[in-house]
């Protein structure tokens, strides 16, 4: 059962005070869908009070077809904060290049992502060390900056750098996150039956950090 140890902060500010820097990641989800699919995009930039400008989500190798009018819930994350808002679809175009105009939103909710969140689990996952074979563990807590593995056998030394991978499920998609992570401490299991191992996660991009802290919140709405 998933166990949250520390509670994120939700407050409301204003959309340029995010500081986004193009190329961001971005989730996009028509509230009229039933069907509760979430598209990627990119953020471009905006004009205050205007427009936010992202690109247009790509289905089949081909720009979608977004309506004029339409309502979209925008969700992404900035290194600290998660945000979100809905906005109204104000141009979408795909020639000569693809792109979207939103409404300007009065206002976004914001959730204060703290490194100390850390939710219990207990989940299989993969593990590959630096010798590139692969291990099968188990995934005792997580938070956006690290996790707790527990192995039957050894996965290096304290330094030594692993890559995890984590399986995501969003809106019926299953995602990989591929992290790569450092090895912070190593204790034998007080059965005798196996390690813990400790890791920090580093040089996580923008959209596998957002894929993180959705994997975290899913598992805490489990709990």
């Amino acid at each position: 059962m998933a166990k949250i140890t520390a509670v994120d902060q939700k407050i409301e500010m204003d959309f340029a005070a995010l500081g986004l820097y193009p190329d961001a990641t971005m989730q996009i989800q028509a509230i009229d869908n039933e069907s509760q699919v979430h598209q990627w995009v990119k953020f471009i930039g905006y004009i205050k009070d205007r427009s936010v400008l992202t690109t247009l989500p790509v289905q089949d190798g081909k720009g979608m077809w977004i309506q004029h009018g339409q309502t979209f819930v925008i969700r992404g994350f900035n290194g600290k904060y998660a945000y979100a808002f809905s906005s109204q679809v104000i141009r979408a175009r795909a020639d000569p290049y693809a792109y979207i105009h939103f409404s300007w939103p009065g206002s976004i909710e914001i959730q204060v992502v703290r490194h100390s969140l850390r939710i219990d689990v207990a989940l299989p996952i993969h593990v590959s060390r630096m010798d590139n074979t692969a291990v099968a563990t188990t995934l005792l807590d997580v938070s956006t900056s690290g996790a707790m593995l527990d192995s039957s056998v050894d996965l290096g030394a304290l330094g030594d750098q692993l890559r995890v991978e984590l399986l995501v499920n969003l809106g019926g998609n299953t995602l990989k996150i591929n992290i790569a992570a450092t090895i912070r401490n190593v204790h034998t299991k007080e059965d005798g039956s196996g390690l813990k191992t400790g890791i920090e996660f580093a040089n996580i991009s923008q959209n596998d950090l957002l894929l993180l802290s959705y994997f975290i919140d899913s598992l805490a709405q489990k709990g």
